[in-house]
């Protein structure tokens, strides 16, 4: 079953339990789809109301346009769960391989390193995706019904959550790896990401007066 099809009580009691997954990466991908359909909710609160025929037809055009984008991002972050949950599992399949003899250490750390590749990049994948989506929330709280504006504030509160979240766990995979060869620049391109996530959530959230 896909994390997509689970109810919310069976989503957390796996994830308190011993099972390997969901964890974390599953969590920060779950975060970024309640950052993206709370924005969507705005949209739903403006497209066709009295605050979207306020609006000229350029916004009005990029409203309809962001607003699929949004919807877009719920799926798309479904998809990151999913991603994360499958990595991580074909990791810990690995660490199962023999080791009787040198043949089979060379192939089970073969096969380490290229499926710790794969669950750093799971997680990489979702922060940077997620940074992107601020141009969104940004728009939604310009121009989305004001009554709502609050509740892209806290998406933009749980973009930036999930987007940290997404980063502890590429470090958690990129401090595992014994040969960090063309994979040098993570983790100052990770550093990069927050630092201009936070820069573009206290922005939104400054602007409410917080």
């Amino acid at each position: 079953m896909e994390f997509k099809d689970y109810s919310i009580d069976k989503f957390l009691y796996e994830l308190k339990t011993d099972l390997p997954s969901p964890g974390g990466g599953s969590t920060a991908a779950l975060v970024s789809a309640l950052a993206s359909a709370l924005n969507s909710m705005v949209y739903s609160f403006t497209i066709y109301k009295k605050s979207f025929e306020k609006l000229d037809e350029e916004n009005k055009d990029k409203m309809k346009v962001f607003a699929e984008k949004s919807e877009a991002f719920i799926k798309e972050s479904l998809k990151f769960m999913e991603a994360d949950r499958s990595t991580f599992t074909t990791l810990m399949d690995t660490f199962k391989l023999p080791k009787e003899n040198e043949e089979e250490k060379l192939y089970r750390s073969k096969m380490i390193k290229e499926k710790t590749i794969l669950a750093m990049e799971a997680p990489l994948n979702l922060a940077k995706t997620s940074l992107e989506f601020y141009d969104n929330i940004e728009f939604a709280v310009e121009y989305g019904n004001k009554n709502l504006t609050s509740d892209a504030i806290v998406a933009a509160i749980l973009l930036h959550s999930a987007i940290e979240s997404a980063v502890v766990n590429v470090f958690v995979n990129y401090n595992s790896l014994s040969n960090k060869e063309e994979y040098e620049n993570i983790p100052n391109d990770c550093r990069e990401m927050i630092k201009k996530s936070l820069e573009r959530k206290s922005k939104i959230v400054k602007g409410f007066g917080i």
